[in-house]
């Protein structure tokens, strides 16, 4: 490119463009406050066409780390929910609550209907 080629990209940022972290370098809820403003500037046409294509693709590059981060998350609890399945079925047959197992059936359930299913009568 040639130097007017990037004087040109430079000013077609903006004053705040050249500020702005990488994507990568910012929190999730950070990157995605970013996306929304960015979002509302361009619905609400508060972006000067010269600048469209600059803060259009700034959008992309958040919306892009916003699904690798979600991506990544999903990945590590799926590697995670086997743990959590061995843990439960060590301690499923290991501890019983109180009172349970006793046979009575008294201790949980709908109450006995009496013959006809009517109260009876005092």
């Amino acid at each position: 490119m040639s130097p007017a080629g990037s004087a040109r990209g430079a000013a077609e940022q903006g004053e705040g463009a050249a500020l702005e972290r990488p994507p990568a370098e910012l929190g999730y809820a950070e990157a995605a406050a970013e996306l929304e403003g960015i979002i509302a500037e361009l619905d609400g046409g508060l972006v000067d066409v010269d600048h469209l294509e600059v803060r259009f693709g700034r959008a992309i590059d958040l919306v892009e780390e916003l699904d690798r981060r979600i991506h990544r998350a999903r990945g590590q609890v799926d590697a995670l929910l086997p743990r959590l399945g061995a843990i439960g079925s060590q301690t499923a047959g290991s501890t019983s609550p109180a009172g349970a197992g006793t046979g009575t059936g008294a201790e949980s359930g709908p109450p006995e209907e009496h013959g006809s299913g009517e109260a009876p009568m005092s």
